[in-house]
């Protein structure tokens, strides 16, 4: 049986516990000093246990294993199979920081409006299920005709109904993603038919930061691919770096390899100028800042028009909760 105190106690590092050991790692530093120097109330018995497994000879990697933080344990455990230890938590932060802004930004400019439409949409709902059918009995009870307004009540019925039915599709699709194999089908569907759209901007400016965050910790082409193939977690990545790296073994050039579908069109060019002029970093940073401004113009014109038409749909609703409102007021003045 699982006890109480594994339920209610997570036996895990913080990214703060790991972020202040790799730093430490990088100094003259054994780890029992390193250890010591991060140990708290929260994490001592965890450090000890560690202690203890490496007094027994167990190596750090696998010692400190079923330890490592959630957020980043995926890329930990795809990174040590290629790197040292303390070179697989430098990196491993590294890509956690970038996954973590990215996200943040893609969050940040999309929820609001989402947010915004769906509690209108579901205040429509609400009153429409609670409050239209008690003022349409009293209108009812003058013998007031409400055809128009039974139509209008259909109408908005069928898009409430629709609206929630994408939202299902929508998520539905989501989850049926989350599976590496098909969200990478996805992507090559997407990039196929729909090519330069947000996902395959995204997903390339996410797999060009990460091969520069590899280079500028200087790493070769070649490493750095190697590393970001075995990023099973990020299987969009993987399948970028997969195709990238068996492109440059059949002996195709950097830009011939990324020119294929898979990737964004404007990358081949930043290629061609890296190519010219040999600032391979330098270049690629100019995509990465580009990709994200990119991104950021799509996002506006999606929300912006997702607000548009949120400020016109509570538009519609409060007309049509006004005169509903006011109907039983018009039917006694006729009286």
């Amino acid at each position: 049986m699982i006890s109480l105190k594994k339920i209610f106690y997570d036996n895990r590092l913080s990214i703060e516990d790991i972020t202040y050991l790799s730093k430490l790692l990088n100094t003259n530093l054994s780890i029992s000093e390193c250890f010591e120097l991060i140990s708290n109330n929260k994490n001592k018995n965890i450090l000890q246990s560690i202690k203890n497994k490496l007094d027994e000879g167990i190596s750090i990697d696998k010692a400190i294993k079923e330890y490592l933080p959630k957020q980043i344990e995926t890329y930990i455990l795809a990174l040590l199979s290629n790197l040292s230890f303390s070179e697989t938590l430098s990196l491993s932060l590294d890509f956690y920081n970038n996954n973590e802004n990215s996200k943040k930004e893609l969050i940040n400019n999309i929820a609001y409006p989402c947010i915004l439409l769906f509690i209108s949409v579901t205040s429509l709902y609400l009153f429409d299920l609670y409050g239209i059918d008690s003022i349409m009995n009293v209108m009812n009870s003058f013998n007031n005709q409400n055809n128009i307004y039974l139509g209008i009540r259909i109408i908005l019925r069928i898009v409430i109904n629709a609206f929630y039915i994408f939202v299902l599709i929508v998520t539905g699709l989501f989850v049926y993603y989350l599976n590496p194999k098909r969200i990478a089908i996805m992507y090559i569907f997407v990039s196929k038919y729909f090519p330069n759209s947000l996902i395959n901007i995204y997903y390339c400016e996410e797999f060009m930061s990460l091969l520069l965050i590899c280079t500028k910790k200087g790493y070769k082409t070649k490493q750095s691919l190697a590393i970001l193939k075995n990023m099973k977690s990020k299987p969009i990545i993987s399948f970028l770096a997969f195709h990238l790296d068996e492109g440059l073994l059949k002996g195709e050039s950097f830009k011939q390899a990324i020119s294929k579908t898979y990737y964004d069109s404007s990358l081949a060019r930043f290629i061609k100028i890296a190519n010219y002029t040999n600032d391979f970093s330098n270049i690629i940073s100019s995509y990465v800042q580009l990709s994200k401004q990119r991104i950021q113009n799509k996002l506006k014109k999606y929300t912006l028009t997702i607000q548009l038409s949120t400020y016109l749909f509570i538009g519609l609703i409060v007309i049509f909760i006004y005169q509903i409102l006011f109907m039983p007021m018009q039917a006694i003045s006729l009286y």
